[in-house]
């Protein structure tokens, strides 16, 4: 069928998405990123800053290090406000994203990064193992989206139940036509989860089920916001050179992974530019998935297997 455009104004026209369009520019975005004081969280906020972002981050040990993060920021030109939270207490959640959302007045991007791993495997698991790590990188984890989103939507953030069934009731009357999306301006949900979101880790059994879990929770997330103008997807990193793989990000440069089709792990800002561009005005239609940024990892599995049974 012959395309209705026939000029190239109308073509230009046509060049904005739908999610992109009537969206005002030059607009300050407001950001909260979990674990942003070192690592991908850092460089997140470094790179979102740059794009004109406000930007709230947590820390759970190193204060000194959201310091800096922070400072950093403030020299791009933007806001920063570092907080407390401590996720191995998922009830610390809520009041954290609370402090942070009065700082910030309004919230737009929620970048959930924080998060722990524990070397632990199976068939040798205690349950101290399965609940701390539980309550971190999943419950915690999930608790805090969950205040966020309500934020993003207008609903009553003091509500203590913070059920989803009101998210969902409200998406559900936007489907139906019954009422305008509740936000004028996109709101993007990321979770940093891992590859391991979908293939085993042998060192870390617990860590690997977390990190599934939280690849279900996105996408029931997804199907609870629809129609809300607010999408859920995540990122899965391979192996990042990040205090919680013991490294520095330029050690990337020098680090031999022959198992990974890359040869090398992962600086943290190549995740960084992932959730980036998942931040955007343009990814409207992107919504309920993960993506790898990982070297080519996952697909690595005949080479991987080696460098894995040198390590176990």
């Amino acid at each position: 069928m012959k395309s209705e455009v026939t000029t190239v104004d109308e073509l230009l026209e046509t060049l904005t998405p739908p999610g992109a369009r009537d969206v005002p520019a030059g607009r300050i975005r407001n950001v909260i990123i979990t674990g942003g004081d070192t690592g991908i969280g850092r460089y997140t906020a470094l790179l979102l800053a740059k794009d004109g972002c406000d930007i709230a981050l947590t820390y759970a040990h190193h204060r000194e290090d959201a310091e800096l993060t922070a400072e950093a920021i403030r020299r791009l030109g933007r806001r920063a406000f570092i907080q407390h939270m401590d996720l191995e207490n998922p009830a610390t959640a809520a009041p954290a994203v609370d402090a942070m959302v009065r700082e910030l007045g309004s919230l737009d991007i929620f970048v959930s990064n924080a998060g722990e791993m524990d070397m632990k495997v199976f068939p040798e698991l205690e349950l101290g193992d399965l609940e701390k790590l539980f309550r971190i990188n999943t419950f915690g984890a999930v608790l805090a989206m969950q205040r966020g989103v309500r934020y993003m939507l207008g609903l009553d953030a003091e509500n203590e139940e913070s059920k989803f069934e009101e998210i969902a009731a409200m998406a559900r009357k936007v489907l139906t036509g019954k009422v305008t999306s509740p936000r004028s301006t996109p709101g993007r949900l990321i979770v940093v989860t891992s590859v391991h979101e979908h293939i085993a880790s042998p060192v870390d059994t617990v860590y690997t089920m977390t990190k599934h879990a939280l690849g279900g929770f996105i996408k029931c997330a997804a199907f609870a916001l629809a129609g809300t103008n607010v999408t859920v997807n995540g990122v899965r990193p391979g192996e990042i050179t990040t205090p919680m793989n013991d490294a520095h990000p330029e050690d990337a440069l020098d680090m031999d992974r022959p198992h990974i089709p890359s040869k090398r792990p992962g600086h943290p800002a190549e995740i960084a530019s992932m959730i980036r561009y998942l931040a955007g005005d343009d990814t409207a239609f992107i919504n309920g998935v993960s993506y790898d940024v990982d070297g080519g990892m996952s697909i690595g599995g005949p080479m991987a297997s080696a460098g894995y049974r040198k390590v176990v």
